[in-house]
């Protein structure tokens, strides 16, 4: 994956020389200002917009299973950004300089992102599906690639973080309840659940939704949801990768305006329990659980939230504190792409992950799956 951190500069020059190897022609360029590991662009050719992407540091590999995921993707009928193909028969391309950076060039998607807010039942059962989706189409695939998320990896930054020379008073508490909690979800490993490569990343700022729906289709067949961004695609249990997006997409912090009844009603645990029967109900519309899987819920849920918190500690909250003020990158003043935060980026702050954790503590797998079947 791309080194975080790591930029370069990437101007209407270096975006003309990269859309020759498209047999494509620039008409303008505008940085699109979001994304932490790779650097985002419109670029507008000769046959419209197309969506650029530069990743600093990235590996040829992980390109190269990126490109043969999407065209599979595509292959069995998934929605997601077509990927455009090099005059080298690549999906992406090697750019020149310091530090090296590697290019992709995708389909311009006329869609949004939703927020927490405006996402409803509705759009949960489109993105379910489509999670499911994903997961029967990557049973044909014959590729494998491991993620840089594993219990293991993640078991390792906690270690790493002990040394850390930027942990503060309230840090080392949460650092040894997480390594505990690493420990026993460790124990709990079932390595008969089903597996695949899954999408490990399905928040709603990779997903963008159609701005408009076909009118003249029948009732139930408008166009779903997008899925985009694979950049962190792996091999993972499916009821993993179905937690993560519970979380992302069904698991909104509380709105302090509600009452604390309505609130506790509302939900199971941290899932907001309408919204997440929604999003398995779409999911098992094409992809049915197993028991085993129903019962592993829980606990993957509690991974989720480990990963979550423990990534956020290390690649944002102390990132952070280290980043000299003149290397962070920020957009110009009057720049007329997104801002350098966008409203719509999910939450970077690893707390909102402790906070899903306590309540997680506060339900036992039995009850989430009674509330979620």
């Amino acid at each position: 994956m791309a080194a975080t951190g790591e930029t370069r500069q990437f101007l209407d020059e270096d975006a003309t020389k990269l859309l020759l190897a498209y047999g494509l022609r620039l008409k303008s360029l505008a940085r699109i200002w979001k994304g932490t590991i790779s650097q985002n662009f419109r670029a507008e050719t000769d046959i419209g917009p197309v969506f650029v992407r530069i990743s600093p540091g990235r590996a040829v590999g992980d390109a190269e299973f990126e490109t043969r995921l999407i065209w599979h993707l595509q292959s069995h009928g998934l929605r997601t950004a077509a990927l455009f193909q090099a005059h080298n028969r690549d999906g992406y391309v090697v750019l020149p300089g310091k530090p090296k950076a590697l290019a992709m060039v995708y389909e311009w998607l006329d869609g949004y992102e939703l927020t927490d807010d405006k996402f409803d039942e509705k759009h949960a059962h489109e993105v379910g599906q489509l999670l499911g989706q994903l997961h029967l189409c990557t049973a044909t695939l014959t590729q494998r690639r491991e993620g840089i998320y594993t219990p293991a990896h993640i078991r390792q930054r906690l270690t790493n973080l002990e040394r850390h020379p930027l942990l503060t008073a309230e840090l080392p508490p949460l650092l040894a309840r997480l390594r505990h909690e690493a420990a026993q979800l460790a124990e709990h490993h079932d390595p008969s659940l089903p597996a695949g490569i899954g999408h490990c990343d399905l928040f709603l700022d990779n997903l963008l939704f159609p701005r408009s729906r076909c009118r003249r289709t029948p009732r139930g067949s408008e166009p779903g949801p997008w899925m985009i961004d694979l950049e962190q695609a792996a091999w993972t249990t499916f009821v993993y990768d179905l937690a993560v997006t519970l979380l992302a997409c069904a698991a909104p912090l509380p709105d302090p305006s509600l009452p604390d009844e309505e609130v506790l009603t509302a939900r199971c645990g941290p899932l907001l329990v309408a919204t997440a029967r929604a999003l398995m109900a779409g999911y098992q519309r094409m992809r049915l659980l197993t028991d085993g899987e129903w019962t592993a819920l829980w606990w993957a849920l509690r991974q989720a939230c480990v990963r979550f918190t423990t990534t956020r500690l290390t690649d944002v909250h102390l990132h952070t504190l280290e980043a000299a003020p003149a290397a962070t990158e920020l957009p110009p003043a009057e720049s007329p792409s997104e801002p350098a935060k966008s409203a719509l980026a999910p939450s970077k702050d690893y707390r909102d992950y402790v906070y899903r954790l306590d309540r997680l503590d506060e339900i036992d797998a039995d009850r989430l799956i009674t509330a979620l079947r």
